[in-house]
């Protein structure tokens, strides 16, 4: 059901849907009814789509035999009743089927077809009340109704008021002409039959909708078991991801081998293809490991803090994704030489209100908001690693000193 599915429903219409099905009258709000009501339309549309030439070959059917076989001056005025205003109703349908100029409109040209085909048969079977031609316009009156509501089956509302739209316009135009009105063959042929006609529209159209809702409920259940399905997937590999970090960066490293790994990490896990890892020694960015670096970039190994990139992302605590990278900095080695990276991202890391250093990698696209809310959720477990690897390096280059001046 291609209408059913173009758009997700709220909890509310999710409720209204539920009341609807345990009601005997299935109706919805306005968003759901205009929905229901397209969704009708394109049912209807596909419909003449697929027939048009079933119709066509009925039309002939009754029509062509009745054509050749009686041939009196009251049937020669009877196609200008049953007959043409049929064709032109048909050959409407297949334009607005075929013309893609027309095919928007072509629910406007359904309603139009059965006014006007209805209008025909109704004034031929007022003009010739009584005669063969008469009977036969009652007929392809009764045909044209069962088309519309049970064949078709457009929305009973808005049938009924093409019906009843044909029916005026083909009384005010036996007034005009001064036909006198069968009010009994009429209310044969085109009364009872337009009430039978809508009643039965009108139970069709209750199975429609609450197919239309059942369709809906699954859908939207459908779609939810994905979501979940979806975000547990995310959750689980996110689990793994954190895993598989939480495991590069155990055991007792020194700040520089676990830099080194966490870009190699980063490599994996997110793409980049260059990268470098710095730390914040006496205001000054010190790279203690790096991936792919460019000549240029593997010369800078100091930086001041307060005169780079580097520095400004340092300062705001904030992950920081560069699109716009300086020529030169941190370029991409590829087989036809050096290329500028799409983005820059630079990944500050804290200790509270603690600055402990930055990482920095290049990538050929874009970083994606996941893989930034990635690294969001690693930040923590850094900081704490990098933190205590610097403690750790700290307390040994102190006992180194004191063993080499306790050897002095």
């Amino acid at each position: 059901m291609p209408a059913a599915s173009e758009a997700a429903i709220s909890k509310s219409q999710e409720a209204v849907l539920r009341n609807a099905l345990d009601s005997l009258l299935v109706t919805f709000d306005g968003d759901l009814e205009a929905r229901y009501r397209q969704h009708a339309h394109s049912r209807a549309r596909d419909l003449i789509s697929h027939s048009v030439y079933l119709l066509g070959l009925l039309y002939l059917v009754v029509v062509v035999p009745v054509m050749l076989l009686v041939d009196t001056a009251e049937m020669v005025a009877w196609r200008n009743y049953g007959v043409y205003p049929i064709a032109v109703a048909l050959v409407a349908l297949w334009c607005s089927t075929r013309l893609s100029w027309l095919k928007p409109h072509t629910v406007l040209v359904l309603y139009l077809a059965l006014g006007l085909a209805l209008t025909g048969t109704l004034l031929g079977a007022i003009r010739f009340d009584g005669l063969f031609p008469g009977q036969i316009s009652a007929f392809e009156t009764i045909y044209i109704l069962i088309i519309g509501f049970s064949i078709l089956r457009l929305p009973p509302r808005q049938t009924l008021t093409s019906c009843l739209c044909a029916l005026a316009a083909a009384l005010l135009v036996a007034l005009l002409r001064q036909l006198p009105l069968p009010l009994l063959s009429m209310l044969l042929y085109f009364a009872i039959p337009l009430l039978i006609c809508t009643l039965n529209g009108y139970i069709l159209d209750i199975s429609a909708r609450r197919n239309f809702a059942n369709n809906l409920l699954l859908e939207s259940e459908s779609a939810q078991l994905a979501r979940w399905r979806e975000q547990a997937e995310r959750d689980t590999l996110r689990q793994q991801q954190l895993n598989l970090f939480l495991e590069r960066i155990a055991g007792n490293l020194t700040p520089a081998q676990l830099l080194e790994r966490v870009l190699s990490y980063l490599i994996e896990q997110i793409d980049a293809k260059a990268g470098a890892a710095y730390t914040l020694e006496n205001q000054e960015l010190v790279r203690l490991a790096a991936w792919g670096l460019n000549a240029d970039a593997e010369a800078r190994r100091r930086l001041p803090r307060d005169e780079t990139l580097l520095g400004a992302a340092l300062n705001q605590k904030l992950l920081v994704q560069q699109h716009s990278v300086p020529e030169g900095y941190l370029d991409l080695e590829v087989g036809e030489g050096k290329r500028q990276p799409a983005t820059l991202l630079m990944w500050p890391i804290h200790q509270g209100d603690v600055a402990l250093g930055i990482v920095e990698v290049a990538g050929a696209r874009p970083f994606s908001a996941p893989e930034e809310a990635l690294l969001n959720e690693l930040h923590r477990p850094l900081a704490f690693a990098l933190q205590s690897a610097q403690r750790r390096q700290h307390f040994l280059d102190r006992m180194g000193e004191r063993d080499r001046t306790a050897q002095a």
